[in-house]
């Protein structure tokens, strides 16, 4: 995609020795189960946690991004803004899509009373 072509070019000119005929996108059908059982080995080994953190995900990418690949706006509240990259939306007379609410909810978890709450203001993103 365009953003993992632009990270290999960046390597590139950085003058990574690597071997690039091996190069995966680890969300790749072929490389998922290794990832799953890697994310799984580091949380049995005390690595990875469960916390509260904000997390980025760009629908465009259909992926997590890092901060550093996010554009912040600090907004006072309900806002609509246009987004240049998207169609509009139908439901704005100007096509507008709408900033700055906190939407939260819970998903249950199966075989257990226990709830996982999430908060988003980017509610097209949840299943």
């Amino acid at each position: 995609g365009e953003y993992g072509d632009r990270i290999t070019t960046q390597l590139r000119k950085l003058g990574s020795s690597v071997d690039w005929s091996r190069e995966r996108f680890t969300m790749d059908e072929m490389c998922s189960k290794a990832v799953i059982e890697a994310f799984n080995k580091f949380h049995e080994d005390g690595l990875l946690y469960r916390a509260e953190r904000l997390g980025n995900w760009s629908c465009a990418l259909k992926s997590a991004i890092s901060d550093i690949e996010v554009d912040y706006i600090d907004l006072e509240g309900r806002t609509f803004l246009e987004v240049k990259t998207h169609k509009g939306n139908a439901n704005d007379p100007k096509g507008r899509y709408e900033f700055g609410v906190l939407t939260s909810f819970a998903y249950p978890i199966e075989d257990s009373d226990e709830k996982l709450i999430v908060a988003t203001t980017r509610l097209e993103t949840m299943l």
